[in-house]
């Protein structure tokens, strides 16, 4: 409703080897095990999967979700950076997804998802992120049977 007021969104081009989190409490991290300037909230899975696959149902879980939008796409192809607008107040969270190959059919991801405004989110990111997860889990979960 209010999207308008709130334009400015966290634009900058992530990279996760040197991404360092800030003070705030308003975002939340996902990494694969690996070497990482950060540390993650959350492991990510690995998954039995080609990576151009995790990419595909990864893209189609967030694009599922109200008020998201894609912003930038690496000139490799491999890391989606989103927004997602509050509801009502139209805030902007800026998610940025990037995709890992671990072989032939298998793969993994990280995502940073943050919001631009405010101090704390009270979890919103979190709950973004495992809601986001689990959607993904379940979409596989269906696509196997």
């Amino acid at each position: 409703m209010l999207d308008f007021l709130f334009t400015a969104i966290d634009d900058r081009v992530i990279d996760f080897d040197t991404l360092k989190l800030h003070e705030k409490p308003n975002q939340y991290l996902v990494l694969p095990k690996g070497e990482f300037s950060a540390s993650p909230h959350l492991v990510s899975p690995v998954l039995d999967m080609s990576v151009e696959e995790l990419q595909k149902q990864f893209s189609e879980v967030a694009q599922s979700q109200e008020k998201v939008e894609v912003i930038r796409t690496s000139q490799d192809g491999r890391q989606i950076d989103y927004v997602q607008r509050t509801p009502f107040m139209g805030y902007p969270d800026t998610i940025t997804v990037r995709f890992y190959s671990q072989g032939e059919n298998s793969s993994t991801l990280a995502i940073y998802s943050r919001s631009s405004y405010g101090y704390s989110d009270l979890g919103a990111n979190q709950k973004r992120i495992d809601a986001w997860l689990d959607s993904l889990k379940a979409s596989l979960t269906g696509a196997e049977e």
